[in-house]
């Protein structure tokens, strides 16, 4: 009889789980927000006009894969409809500003499209003479300090 009674309960909280991911893909301020992120806007922006709590969106991908997938699926569209509006952009005879267009895209996905920047560390014999002098000059600042109140001012001891 407990076998039983523990196969129901199992089976009873994945129809239960199985109807809340269900309802969740049907509310209506998902469908919006997924529409909405489709066209190219951000989560952040999507989920603002969507009247749908960023975290809760955030929560149902994280507790549901297929939530998850819908929202990146739903971003890559996006960024693809962002493309579409930037090449459009470019296009003479189409008035949409291709500068705002490649902003939003630096943006959104800074990994493909943000600008590349370049470090360059070089090392000479004088580094070391630097180095000596700046931390000359952090040990007299610290010994002005402790004769100092907070006032700036010396203390009288």
């Amino acid at each position: 009889m407990t076998k039983i009674k523990s196969d129901l309960d199992g089976l009873a909280a994945r129809e239960i789980a199985d109807r809340t991911i269900n309802a969740r893909v049907n509310d209506p301020r998902f469908i919006d927000c997924l529409k909405r992120i489709c066209i190219g806007q951000s989560v952040r922006g999507a989920c603002g006009s969507s009247k749908m709590p960023r975290q809760t969106l955030y929560d149902w991908m994280e507790e549901d894969e297929e939530i998850k997938r819908l929202v990146q699926e739903a971003q890559d569209e996006g960024m693809g409809s962002i493309e579409t509006r930037f090449m459009m952009g470019s296009d003479n005879d189409n008035p949409t500003d291709w500068r705002a267009m490649s902003w939003m895209l630096a943006r959104r996905f800074p990994d493909a499209y943000g600008e590349k920047k370049e470090l360059t560390v070089s090392t000479n014999e004088g580094a070391q003479k630097q180095l000596e002098m700046v931390s000359a000059m952090i040990e007299q600042t610290s010994e002005i300090m402790s004769d100092d109140d907070d006032t700036g001012r010396k203390s009288e001891k």
